[in-house]
């Protein structure tokens, strides 16, 4: 008789749990994003930077590099 009275509470406390949960995954999730976006726009800076240094000791223009393709793994 008083599991079947619990049962609504416990649900209620379980859900909360849960969406609690999700809420704070979302802003973890979302707070690394603007990290990465910062450090991202940290790096271009830095890469202009140095790109405006050579120029301006006569060197002459720096080539960028290609990305590296990394090699995918077909999975069975």
């Amino acid at each position: 008789m008083i599991g079947a009275a619990s049962a609504p509470l416990i649900k209620k406390i379980v859900r909360g749990t849960v969406k609690s949960s999700v809420k704070l995954a979302l802003d973890a999730r979302r707070v690394a994003h603007e990290i990465n976006e910062d450090l991202s726009d940290i790096a271009a800076e830095a890469t202009a930077e140095v790109f405006a240094a050579d120029l301006k000791e006569g060197s002459e223009v720096p080539r960028q590099t290609a990305k590296k393709v990394r090699p995918t793994t077909a999975t069975p």
